[in-house]
């Protein structure tokens, strides 16, 4: 398994979305052939009978992502390009959560807002299958006529996980298992669409508007609020909100919160870590007042296996691992993103970024 070594792609600026997948494509493409190999085997062995349908199902999707994030599906193409591979394994790649009666149980991030009287810090673990980790990356996106400057969270070959703009607008996304899937568009490509936004409203009616295949857990963070959405195709419930200087916590795992999404919720599918986190979250949060301590949180063992940063494999329900992580104090501008962890992982690597708000920026402080 070829370990990338946490790169940074810097996209360049001037450049079309399909040229930036295609240099991403050919730049990792042995990286990205091997993820692609990996989440297609593990989405067969939930559910062999997909075999036969995979190709409709990631057209339907991709043509989806086309009508609504049209950018970010003219990228996934360029990936595709560059890395030899066809548009469906990209698909696959991306959204393999999301197909229809997919369902997996290994998906374990825990997502965190903190606002108090000096700081207001968003974050995030990003757990998946242990295989994820050493495709591990982050990508640097020039602003374009619609979207401004950001950073990106991802795996190589995916156009996003998580992220933030020079907008200091950050989005994060943990999964929730529910029912009533349908055919929608690929939801790493709306992490991105959603970073067009340049405040909360916006972000928020990006959300709100967009055909979504699967139920995820969203949170939007900006200077001026934040809100957890719950959304799938049927339903969408705001969870959680912090107003403009209002001061408090709130932070989501995988077990569904809203009145109507819980409706929908596939019980016997939700993280079997789900609760054990939110109760150690509900425990601690209330004592991080910085981001020194958000990270503590975040990289937290208390409770091993079910705790917040994991690395535990049991080989059975929840292979799950907390592969890195990223957050943010939108107040001073910091940026952090990580791979593994410094005390269970020899590789672990981070990034520290600073956001200049004036100049609309982020410059590279420490690797």
């Amino acid at each position: 398994m070829k370990d990338c070594d946490f790169p940074i792609l810097h996209y360049q600026k001037g450049n079309s979305y399909k040229d930036w997948g295609i240099s991403h494509g050919e730049e990792y493409r042995e990286a990205i052939g091997e993820l692609f190999l990996i989440r297609k085997e593990l989405m067969l062995k939930r559910n062999p009978s997909l075999i036969n349908h995979l190709l409709p199902m990631a057209q339907a999707q991709y043509e989806q992502t086309l009508k609504y994030c049209g950018d970010a599906a003219t990228e996934l193409e360029g990936i595709a390009k560059g890395s030899n591979l066809s548009l469906t394994d990209i698909v696959i790649l991306n959204n393999y959560t999301d197909f229809r009666d997919i369902e997996l149980t290994d998906q374990g991030c825990s997502t965190i807002q903190v606002q108090n009287e000096s700081n207001i810090l968003s974050g995030q673990t990003w757990d998946m299958h242990s295989s994820a980790k050493n495709y591990l990356c982050v990508i640097e996106v020039p602003e374009t006529e619609l979207a401004s400057k950001s950073l990106i969270l991802t795996v190589t070959g995916c156009v996003g996980l998580m992220g933030i703009n020079t907008d200091n607008c950050l989005v994060g996304v943990n999964n929730i298992n529910t029912t009533r899937a349908e055919v929608g568009l690929i939801w790493p490509s709306l992490v991105r669409k959603t970073l067009e936004g340049k405040n909360l409203g916006q972000m928020r009616d990006i959300l709100l508007d967009a055909p979504i295949t699967s139920g995820h857990n969203y949170l939007i963070s900006t200077p001026k609020g934040a809100e957890h959405w719950e959304i799938t195709p049927t339903e969408k419930d705001l969870v959680h909100a912090h107003g403009d200087g209002e001061i408090g916590s709130s932070f989501h795992t995988n077990h569904c919160l809203g009145a109507n999404v819980s409706k929908i919720e596939s019980a016997k599918n939700v993280s079997a870590t789900s609760h054990a986190r939110y109760d150690i979250l509900k425990q601690k949060v209330k004592n991080v007042t910085d981001s020194a301590q958000l990270k503590k949180l975040l990289q937290c063992h208390e409770g091993m296996p079910l705790s917040i940063c994991s690395h535990y494999d049991s080989g059975a329900r929840d292979p799950s691992q907390t592969c890195g992580g990223g957050m943010a104090d939108l107040s001073s501008g910091e940026i952090q993103f990580w791979r593994g962890c410094p005390e269970y992982d020899s590789n672990y690597k981070e990034y520290t970024y600073q956001l200049n708000s004036e100049e609309k920026s982020f410059t590279l402080k420490q690797s």
